[in-house]
């Protein structure tokens, strides 16, 4: 745990990571000064990176599904929708299981918009 701190601290300082491949003859090259390393991200000024994004409906889906959640606060409807499918993770759930539940995710948010009453909403 430890390692992966400082780990972390180190990219944090925009210091290059040293990646080893494991059989390798020869010690990995040293990416020039000016050059960003290619296994690093690409980051701004200020030292923020952007890792590259899934961009498959599948992860739009499943992103769009996280969002609604995050921004109503209503997470328990996810739970609930994996506990009655019998997986542990959304990435477990087929496509068509996937736009169910963002179906149902945008009819919670439309109601929402609407004023409809709250008894079927999830649970804050």
């Amino acid at each position: 745990m430890a390692q992966l701190v400082a780990l972390r601290a180190k990219r944090k300082l925009g210091m290059p990571r040293e990646l080893h491949v494991v059989g390798a003859e020869s010690a990995p090259k040293e990416p020039a000064p000016d050059q960003p390393s290619p296994q690093e991200p690409r980051a701004l000024p200020d030292g923020i990176t952007f890792q590259a994004i899934d961009v498959s409906p599948r992860a739009k889906l499943m992103r769009g599904i996280v969002r609604i959640a995050d921004t109503y606060g209503w997470h328990s409807a996810i739970v609930h929708f994996l506990e009655t499918k019998g997986v542990s993770y959304l990435s477990d759930l087929t496509d068509p299981q996937l736009e169910d539940l963002m179906d149902r995710m945008e009819g919670y948010v439309d109601a929402a918009e609407i004023g409809a009453s709250l008894d079927g909403f999830p649970a804050w």
